[in-house]
This record gives C-alpha cells, structure tokens and sequence, in this order.
C-alpha cells in the first residue's frame, strides 16, 4: 500500500490550503489522504458546559470533530475520486499529529491557524510538530492554484547525507509533477564580501570559489539525475545569504525543500535559522526533509 498523506486541519479557514495542497500531493502519489485534528480534553466541570455528546468528553469530542466533517466535505467535493480517512485526536497537536503520520509519505500543515495552530509562523506549534515528525513536512505558504513546474532545492553541499535526503525528495517531487529541478547553493565568506575585495579575494578567486561548489554540487546531482533522467536540472550557485536567495527563487517555485536535522534521539527534527526564515518568507510550499 503507498504510504499515505496525512494533513493537520483546524478549519477551513486556516486549514484549506494546506487542506488542497495535501489532496494535490496524494493524488499526485496515488496515496490516501489521511485527515487529522487534535483536540485536548477538559476538566469535567468545563466540559459539562459543552451541550451535546453522551458524556463532557464526548460532548468536547462532538464540538471537536465539526472542523473534520468539514474538511471531508470539502475533499471529497473537490477530489471525488481520493480515498480519504478521519482520524479525531484527543491530545497535543504536535506529538498527536507526529504520531499519525509516523509512517506517512508527507504531513502538510498550514502555515497559521487558531487553537491548537495558532501562532504557527512564530515558531511555536509548527516548531513543535516538525520537531516530532519522523517524515517530511510540507508547510503550505504563499499563493494557492498556480503552477511553475519549478521544484527548489536548497543544498549544504558540506553535508552529504543531508543533500542525499533533500535531493531524494525533490527529485520526487519533480517527477510526480512534471518539473523541473533548481539546485541551489549559496556559499558565504566575510572575506569575500568586503566591499573592496581586494588581495585574497581577486574575482578569479570568487570564481573559483563557485567552480569549486558547483563541482561538489555535481557530483551530489550525479546519482539522482541518473535515476531521474526525465527531470530537467539546473544549478545556483553563487555567495551572499542563503536565505534571501532561497526566498527571492521561491517567488517562481511551486515547492522549496530543504533538510532538518535529526535530534540526537533520532527522533523527530530541529530547526536552524534557515529554516526559520524560510517557514516566515517563503514565497511557496516549504518542504523539510529529515536526514536519515
């Protein structure tokens, strides 16, 4: 069985991008759509306020599940043909969700929301999931419905294994949408940069230095280009920030991906700064792969 898709909902609102971004990605795969919601039981006494349910728990789980049965509705009218499952969790979003998509293909989740997701862009709840994920997440940012047939990567070509997870999943996703792939990679040196780079640092020796990252960019290509022959490949290189080059390219990309490093339990994954200003300026889907 392919491994399924699995979306974190809150509601429509928050949650329909990442709702339509996740049923894209399932069909896509030929996976089922596996649609989440964590909810956290009350105290009885607050719980006892709630009307309906046959119980104060079942009454918060009723209050609960109305985000899920709407976001059913709302696939299954726009993706008629998907398999779609509900799961209603009673607990923390993050290790709930984490939990559910332990075996999952992907987990896309917005990128703001209330409750549960609220604050998601500061680091909090999207922090808190990715830093449990054993998957790739997908964050649904920018604007919804159009196609480039751009797919970036965003590389350390310092880091082997990192790359080799980060390529694996981009490739992928080329594939799986007739894109393209843009390797990028952004080196950056003090010296170089000083406003009259001079000595050391002569334009021959700045163009070196790329010649030099393109070559390891290379040979990172290698392998995947071979096991994708019909993806179109294209290289970045240059020096600057990472981040502003990685937000400028994701203005005519449909997704970015980058690697997450493992916690040291091998559990779940941790964020740079990177990624942090990737999750708040991205221009399109970030998608954060760990490195296994």
């Amino acid at each position: 069985m392919t491994a399924p898709v699995v979306v974190g909902v809150d509601d429509l609102r928050h949650s329909g991008q990442a709702l339509d971004l996740a049923a894209h990605e399932a069909e896509l795969r030929g996976a089922p759509l596996w649609v989440g919601h964590a909810y956290s039981w009350v105290p009885p006494v607050a719980a006892g306020l709630v009307p309906g349910g046959d119980t104060p728990e079942g009454a918060v789980r009723d209050l609960a599940t109305g985000p899920q049965a709407e976001a059913l509705m709302h696939a299954h009218a726009a993706h008629p043909d998907l398999e779609v499952h509900s799961y209603a969790m009673s607990g923390r979003v993050a290790p709930e969700l984490a939990a559910l998509a332990k075996d999952a293909g992907v987990l896309v989740i917005g990128e703001r929301g209330r409750g549960g997701f609220a604050g998601m862009l500061l680091g909090t709840t999207a922090a808190r999931i990715i830093a449990h994920a054993r998957c790739p997440v997908i964050v649904a940012r920018g604007a919804s419905g159009r196609e480039n047939k751009r797919v970036l990567a965003g590389l350390d070509v310092a880091d082997s294994a990192g790359s080799a997870a980060v390529l694996g999943f981009a490739f992928g996703e080329a594939a799986l949408r007739g894109a393209g792939l843009v390797a990028v990679h952004t080196w950056s040196d003090e010296g170089a940069f000083h406003p009259d780079p001079i000595g050391d640092y002569t334009r021959d020796t700045l163009a070196a230095l790329d010649a030099d990252r393109r070559r390891l960019l290379d040979a990172a290509l290698a392998p995947w280009r071979g096991e994708y022959p019909g993806v179109p490949v294209e290289i970045e290189v240059g020096g600057g920030s990472a981040a502003r080059t990685l937000v400028d390219a994701s203005a005519f990309a449909d997704l970015l991906v980058i690697g997450g490093r493992p916690h040291r339990d091998e559990e779940g994954m941790r964020l740079g700064a990177l990624a942090y200003s990737l999750l708040h300026h991205a221009q399109c889907p970030v998608a954060i792969v760990p490195d296994r």
